[in-house]
């Protein structure tokens, strides 16, 4: 899929950008301060209802104005019919959603419309950051291939609020506590099945965008699950009741899973340099991508923010071909347009040239 026409209001200093998009590749240049993460900020709040900058969205908001609406015309893979996806965001937490002029409920909804790959400076957290990230990795690939992970993953979670609710009270309803517990365990099983199911099937794409790259070994995913599989989780929260009491919180379960991530057998985050961390990091994300194509048939969009300053030239044009061969739409910023003249000549592609907030087409 991807994105034929983008109108950005208010983001930052952003104040009003409306610009057709390349199908293929979209590059933005520009000194820094002009706007070039902000344009890619633009585009992931479209898909995910929230900035990936800053969790308070009364930066985001320009200081001028009550709101912030971005719209994009979304053409998809499969079929020659074009959607309408808008989002409008105020500081106060106003949030609304629509697609095709119905409204949508909640930002899950805008995910499943537009799955979107971010890499920048942040991502390489993935390896060298705690287990939240590589969760949040995993969940995003499971989410978009089973249909019913979502419901189960509300499910799960309210269910787990609510065991963790009754563990901080003062005084422990035993009875109730065992009626979350039964509730849970089944839950944390499922999630742990659709988890291990996709990781077994990323590993092959996984393989393939390994081997794109220079500089890389053998790369395998391991999966924990959250607690000793040796015993059965009933096992676990018996033997965790005191403890869970003592804490105030369930010490095992699919909230505590990690993905340990090795290369030639070696924690990759331990062995690896900060420049073999950044390709392993954009193999799993290319992987994610690929992964996705071949279950759904449609392409993922890729944000990638200054990639000049994350690889060399020679691992820029590999991450390039590949995207290229995935048929992704993608959009790329950096400083200096010299950086991507020679990767792109024979590309199809899309320049813009920010400057104080303005996208001019170059």
């Amino acid at each position: 899929m991807h994105l034929s026409q983008l109108d950005i209001f208010q983001v930052r200093n952003l104040k009003n950008i409306q610009t057709a998009c390349h199908p293929q590749a979209n590059i933005i240049f520009g000194a820094n301060g002009s706007g070039k993460t902000s344009f890619l900020e633009s585009i992931y709040l479209l898909g995910r209802g929230r900035s990936f900058r800053h969790r308070d969205l009364r930066v985001v908001v320009n200081n001028d104005a009550d709101e912030l609406v971005v719209s994009a015309r979304l053409l998809r893979d499969q079929t020659s019919t074009a959607h309408q996806l808008g989002i409008k965001r105020t500081p106060k937490g106003l949030f609304e959603a629509r697609l095709d002029g119905k409204s949508l409920q909640s930002a899950a909804q805008l995910v499943s419309e537009l799955p979107l790959q971010l890499i920048d400076a942040h991502s390489f957290m993935l390896l060298e950051g705690g287990p939240l990230q590589r969760r949040q990795f995993l969940d995003w690939g499971v989410f978009h291939v089973e249909h019913g992970y979502t419901n189960l993953w509300r499910r799960f979670q309210k269910t787990l609020k609510q065991r963790n609710q009754l563990l901080r009270h003062g005084r422990i309803d035993e009875d109730l506590l065992r009626t979350w517990t039964a509730e849970l365990i089944p839950l944390c099983e499922q999630i742990t099945q659709f988890r291990r199911q996709y990781l077994s099937a990323l590993s092959c794409q996984l393989d393939r965008a390994v081997g794109a790259f220079e500089g890389l070994g053998e790369v395998s995913l391991e999966y924990y699950c959250g607690w000793d599989e040796e015993c059965s989780l009933a096992d676990v929260y018996a033997a965790d009741h005191g403890r869970d009491i003592g804490t105030k919180t369930t010490s095992h379960g699919a909230h505590r899973a990690d993905i340990k991530i090795k290369v030639d057998g070696q924690v990759a985050a331990d062995h690896l340099s900060r420049g073999q961390i950044k390709l392993l990091v954009y193999a799993l994300k290319l992987a994610q991508a690929s992964h996705y194509r071949e279950h759904t048939g449609e392409s993922c969009l890729f944000l990638l923010d200054d990639l000049p300053a994350e690889l060399d030239y020679q691992h820029r044009g590999q991450v390039i071909t590949y995207l290229n061969d995935l048929g992704c739409q993608y959009f790329i910023t950096g400083v200096d347009k010299k950086d991507f003249e020679d990767l792109v000549q024979t590309v199809p592609h899309k320049m813009f040239h920010m400057e104080h907030g303005v996208a001019l087409v170059d």
